[in-house]
């Protein structure tokens, strides 16, 4: 399989002109979940995906790229000309980002070192407290890792978490996570971005049905979303 791209461009209707640079750093595709809807389960088989398909690029990365390979990549395709000036810096994937944490922290701060004055958003799941959370000091203490905080004092503006559920059952079903306490954790990553005042956004999947599972409708998902912040 040929390596795919760090960096990448498209018009959306939230971007019509292209001017968001996506930043891939997922190797192989990685991803803690295995989500039902999905498209990562084709790429990670060597089929078509509607993901790529939209990107028009191949994302496949043998391996994770270097600080300052991300560094100069977004350097190198933010300056474009006087015209045409990058908007939005957006670590995403196909695959979870998040999983490269240290990774991503680091290149954010480094670009906002660099006087990159544009909105960094980050897309994820959620679950990033599983792998950058607490870990033991010593014999008898546990250290504590706020993840969202970190990645606020390096520069981060926005995240968009992969909600998808409302409920620990549902979001079991639906995503099919390695952990116990997945939805539990992922909320609790959510209310510390919102703490940070990050400006936190929630996605779920609607229209989405198999023979074991059927996502929620747009209102349903609306009105947890509500009961959610206006709880936090």
């Amino acid at each position: 399989m040929m390596d795919g791209k760090i960096i990448y461009s498209f018009a959306t209707p939230y971007d019509p002109k292209a001017d968001i640079l996506y930043v891939n750093v997922v190797p192989k595709y990685s991803c803690v979940n295995s989500c039902r809807f999905c498209s990562r389960t084709d790429a990670v088989n060597g089929e078509a995906n509607i993901y790529e398909q939209k990107a028009g690029t191949n994302l496949y990365l043998p391996n994770a790229p270097s600080v300052d390979e991300v560094v100069n990549a977004i350097e190198t395709n933010r300056k474009r000309g006087i015209f045409r000036k990058t908007r939005e810096v957006a670590f995403v994937g196909l695959g979870e980002p998040l999983l490269q944490f240290e990774l991503i922290r680091d290149s954010i701060r480094k670009i906002r070192e660099k006087d990159y004055r544009g909105k960094i958003r980050v897309d994820t799941n959620g679950l990033v407290k599983f792998w950058h959370g607490s870990f033991p000091f010593g014999c008898l203490e546990l250290i504590e890792r706020n993840p969202a905080r970190e990645l606020r004092q390096a520069g981060l503006d926005e995240i968009r978490i992969s909600v998808n559920a409302t409920s620990e059952k549902e979001y079991q079903k639906l995503c099919r996570p390695p952990y116990e306490t997945a939805f539990e954790t992922l909320c609790e990553f959510v209310r510390d971005c919102i703490a940070e005042e990050i400006n936190t956004k929630a996605s779920f999947v609607i229209n989405f049905a198999d023979e074991e599972v059927k996502s929620r409708t747009l209102k349903e998902y609306e009105q947890f979303a509500n009961f959610f912040r206006n709880s936090t």
